[in-house]
């Protein structure tokens, strides 16, 4: 069984006060929350970096983030290109 590789998340973005984000390998929101367990699991294995570069300022302006947000907005790399498709469906899950 195929899965649809737009609907992993591959990204968790966080901003303070407000909802994670859950972005897709092209940085299109699947979702506005994080379950606990993916909010775990992006702490124990995600890889985590400040959102600065031309892809992000897209997603930013997109959702009407401003300067200082886009400044104090943290993402997780939830995907390191390894995973099985058997961890991959697991993710999607969560």
């Amino acid at each position: 069984m195929n899965i649809d590789r737009s609907s992993i998340p591959h990204y968790l973005v966080l901003r303070d006060g407000w909802p994670p984000y859950v972005l897709n390998a092209d940085r299109l929101v699947l979702r506005r929350e994080a379950s606990p367990l993916l909010r775990a699991f992006a702490r124990a294995r995600g890889k985590f970096a400040h959102v600065d570069d031309v892809a992000w300022n897209i997603f930013s302006d997109a959702e009407g983030l401003s300067v200082t947000e886009r400044r104090e907005t943290w993402s997780f790399a939830l995907i390191t290109g390894t995973e099985t498709e058997h961890q991959l469906r697991l993710l999607t899950t969560l």
